[in-house]
């Protein structure tokens, strides 16, 4: 009985392409019908435009296909150790002349409106170092990027309707553990903390005026509820060694060498009065929340805390995110009678780049940065994988970045809104790049040269794998036909293709748990090194207050014995008799003294022919006075 033959593979053939493959090159199960993939978010993918300082290929190995604004090809260079050419597909793709503007209308925007009408949304960055990513999030000198964009349009949608500050008690309508602060105390907290720690003048914010105006968003306008009034809190951390850390604490400007508190994400500890214990999403408690009025305030809060923000030079990048960022815009709705009716945030995230240390050229700290930024990548990329194949069981709690980046999209009733924006180099480091498109694209097509099966079978007999890779069934039904002979090919050559990326894969992993066993190592050192000076420390002590409890029980000892030896015996006979002498010693001394007063009168009123005799009265009254002296 003849085999079924695959369904699709006698249909006419397209030339370049000749099989196409669920994510990651998972081939179809011959006699079923796929199921489109559910897209639980959408990828856009952006090219930055190549220069001379980001080149690393010799040639573009990235090309937009004609006629399709969803799908790219990439192509090997000679050097690399896969031949094949793959098709990816994503949501749309921008080009290297796409705007900023264009970019933030198909991405962005619809988060904004989303986010002004109650629901929550997020968007996130993804792509090597270097790949535009912080550019297309801040923007430069030059244009403005999309967190000024997204401000830009908030602030004039809501600008009619802000609540007052001083007139609301914002404080009591959170329910995160924030710390709430308007615009003038947090500048007059952040001042103060800056005055005492000398900070220089590149960590002080910086005027709004100094903004770029471009490209001008004043023509869009969001809908807003018409019976509500408004209150944007802004918000913004970072995710530095798999620990969050908020960017607005003014605590390390005053002692940089003091370790920073590190922040936990969880579920709040009160509940508020429209949210349900089952659609209760997680945040990060303990922020500092800063309730702005309008544009120019909430631009000088974002640009305060992207200078606190972890960067380093490297081989690659001048200005390395060390840190994947997270910016919150919060938006509370009040009704007119000044009861809250909701809340609803926009998340903006600028992830850190992956890199490899021998391109970057880490070392020390930076080295140890790279290992958990690429950990986290890693991990994204293994869920967004699993979520692109329908896999369920996708473990984004594995790691903290995919656990605060996907809990409140997959958990919950009402989910957000994710988008995810990934950026390229056409002409970057081809390897890192091809791993984040394989990550993130939501289909991919392989192409491959067309090869005799004589010539595949040869090779695979001389390398050894000949009986694992073909079998006598599949032998006679190769070569039955052109159909079945392409088919043999297309199938061995994905299974290579699969086989080379697993091998890569499992190269980077044994990387990363190499990096991650030193750096724990390295800790467990750092920490028995500090309990064994700490026990020193201790030994030394109680040996300095063991000797000083000694001295000073010989001094005790050593004056108690003094004492006893110097104590006098007392007579009190002799005591009397000693009395009695000094009494008749004083007596004798008070006579003498009158005598010697009557002596001087005496001479004193003596006239001057007698003044013979004042040798005699002298030596008189030097005799008595010599017998006072000897008495006393």
């Amino acid at each position: 009985m003849d085999r079924p033959k695959t369904p699709g593979l006698n249909r006419p053939k397209t030339p370049g392409f000749e099989r196409s493959h669920t994510p990651y090159g998972r081939p179809k199960t011959p006699g079923t019908v796929e199921t489109p993939p559910v897209q639980y978010f959408q990828v856009y993918l952006r090219l930055r435009p190549s220069s001379q300082q980001s080149s690393v290929s010799d040639s573009r190995f990235i090309s937009a296909i004609p006629g399709q604004s969803t799908s790219i090809c990439v192509t090997p260079p000679d050097r690399a150790r896969t031949r094949t050419i793959d098709k990816y597909t994503f949501t749309k793709v921008f080009d290297e002349s796409a705007k900023q503007l264009e970019v933030f209308q198909e991405t962005v925007l619809p988060l904004v409106q989303d986010a002004i009408n109650g629901r929550d949304g997020m968007m996130a960055t993804l792509g090597v170092t270097g790949s535009g990513k912080t550019h297309t999030i801040l923007g430069n000198k030059e244009q403005r990027g999309m967190v000024q964009l997204a401000l830009d349009i908030i602030f004039r949608s809501l600008d009619s309707k802000m609540v007052d500050y001083s007139r609301m008690d914002i404080v009591a309508f959170d329910h995160t553990d924030a710390v709430v602060l308007d615009w003038e105390q947090f500048f007059g907290r952040l001042n103060s903390a800056l005055e005492q720690g000398n900070v220089s003048a590149s960590k002080r914010p910086t005027m709004a005026s100094s903004t770029p105006a471009v490209p001008d968003a004043s023509d869009i306008v969001v809908e807003t509820d018409p019976r509500s009034g408004y209150a944007i809190l802004i918000s913004m951390y970072e995710l530095y060694n798999d620990r969050i850390f908020d960017l607005l604490d003014e605590t390390p400007l005053v002692n940089p060498l003091a370790r920073r508190k590190a922040l936990l994400f969880k579920k709040p500890s009160a509940q508020s009065q429209w949210d349900s214990a089952r659609d209760q999403k997680k945040v990060v408690s303990g922020l500092r929340k800063v309730c702005v009025s309008s544009y120019s305030e909430a631009l000088q809060v974002v640009e305060h805390a992207q200078t606190c923000r972890k960067v380093s030079a490297t081989n690659l990048n001048l200005a390395s995110s060390r840190s994947h960022a997270f910016l919150q815009i919060e938006m509370k709705r009040f009704s007119s009678r000044g009861v809250e009716r909701g809340s609803s945030s926009l998340h903006i995230v600028d992830l850190a780049g992956s890199e490899r240390s021998r391109n970057a050229q880490t070392a020390g700290s930076q080295l140890a940065e790279a290992g958990s930024i690429n950990r986290s990548l890693m991990t994204l990329g293994q869920c967004l994988a699993s979520l692109h194949q329908q896999n369920s069981a996708a473990n984004w709690r594995s790691s903290k970045l995919t656990e605060v980046l996907f809990s409140n999209t997959f958990s919950g009733v009402s989910k957000q809104n994710a988008v995810m924006l990934v950026t390229a180099d056409p002409m970057g480091e081809f390897n890192s790049t091809l791993q984040i498109l394989r990550y993130s694209a939501l289909a991919k097509e392989v192409t491959m040269p067309i090869h005799s099966a004589s010539s595949l079978r040869s090779a695979s007999v001389m390398s050894g794998g000949g009986a694992d890779l073909f079998s006598d069934a599949e032998t006679d039904s190769s070569t039955s036909g052109g159909d079945g002979k392409d088919a043999l090919i297309v199938r061995l050559r994905t299974q290579l293709e699969e086989t080379e990326s697993r091998w890569r894969d499992a190269e980077d992993r044994c990387l990363m748990i190499e990096q991650s066993v030193r750096e724990e190592m390295a800790e467990e050192m750092d920490r028995r090194m500090e309990e064994v000076r700490r026990e020193a420390l201790d030994t030394r002590v109680k040996e300095a207050e063991w000797r000083d409890e000694f001295v000073d029980e010989k001094l005790e000892i050593l004056r108690k014995g003094m004492e006893e030896e110097l104590k006098v015996y007392e007579d009190p006979e002799e005591a009397r008799d000693a009395a009695r002498r000094i009494s008749v010693l004083e007596t004798e001394n008070e006579a003498l003294r009158r005598e010697i007063a009557t002596l001087k009168r005496e001479r004193q009123n003596r006239s001057p022919t007698k003044m013979g005799n004042r040798f005699s009265t002298e030596l008189k009254i030097g005799r008595i006075l010599g017998g006072i002296e000897n008495t006393s």
